[in-house]
């Protein structure tokens, strides 16, 4: 099945994601409050919650409907999950497609000493992934989570759809801000700041060097200093 064909800007990407239960995610999640890393053993091989050097101040939460295929998710995810400062989650390999068994409490106490948070995902349909929408819905849905106010709220996405179609003049008549307009409102309904996204558009079929391309400027996002309200 070609990329256009599942969806108009879902690249075509491939993953070793492990899976990890959710009891150990909140239960690795507990310490964290105390500096502490999250064991190899319970992250698996693709560290889906790790903590590098104490206390994270960045918490970042993955989804990708099709992580077997995943290439540029996939070298994001390897940035991500070895930034200082950092957890990293992936709910796709915590839930699997259980969109409605998120534990709104321990994935809120997470917040509680975070100074940013990065939404990860591949645009899916001019939106985000099915895991990810669920997430706020459950997690955000019963009244806008007091833990993030004056918190950054930062979207990392990619796109397969090419830049030149995210113009308001292009294919699709929006630009990719444009797309990514709910999120925003939501940061502002919240009280989080929201900073400028990261997109990387025409990523599909991404060469090497391409790839460390976006690679380096994620990692240089997330090497500046949390916004803070």
């Amino acid at each position: 099945m070609s990329d256009r064909q599942r969806g108009p800007n879902l690249q075509n990407e491939a993953s070793g994601a492990g899976n990890v239960s959710r009891r150990n995610i909140f239960r690795a999640g507990a310490g964290l409050a105390l500096g502490a890393v999250v064991p190899a053993a319970l992250s698996g091989t693709s560290a889906q919650a790790q903590v590098i050097n104490g206390t994270p101040k960045t918490l970042i939460i993955a989804s990708h409907p099709y992580p077997d295929r995943s290439v540029v998710n996939k070298a994001l995810w390897e940035v991500a999950q070895t930034a200082e400062d950092t957890m990293f989650v992936n709910l796709d390999s915590v839930y699997g497609d259980n969109v409605r068994g998120f534990d709104r409490a321990a994935e809120r106490r997470l917040y509680q000493q975070m100074d940013r948070m990065v939404l990860m995902f591949p645009i899916h349909w001019f939106n985000m992934t099915p895991m990810m929408k669920a997430y706020l819905n459950e997690v955000w849905g019963a009244g806008a989570p007091s833990e993030l106010r004056g918190k950054e709220l930062f979207a990392v996405v990619t796109a397969g759809g090419a830049a030149s179609g995210y113009r308001r003049e292009g294919q699709y008549g929006f630009t990719i801000e444009q797309v990514l307009t709910p999120l925003a409102a939501s940061a502002n309904y919240i009280g989080m700041n929201y900073s400028e996204p990261l997109a990387f558009l025409g990523a599909a079929g991404a060469s090497g060097s391409r790839l460390r391309e976006y690679q380096d400027a994620l990692a240089a996002r997330l090497r500046e200093a949390p916004r803070r309200g």
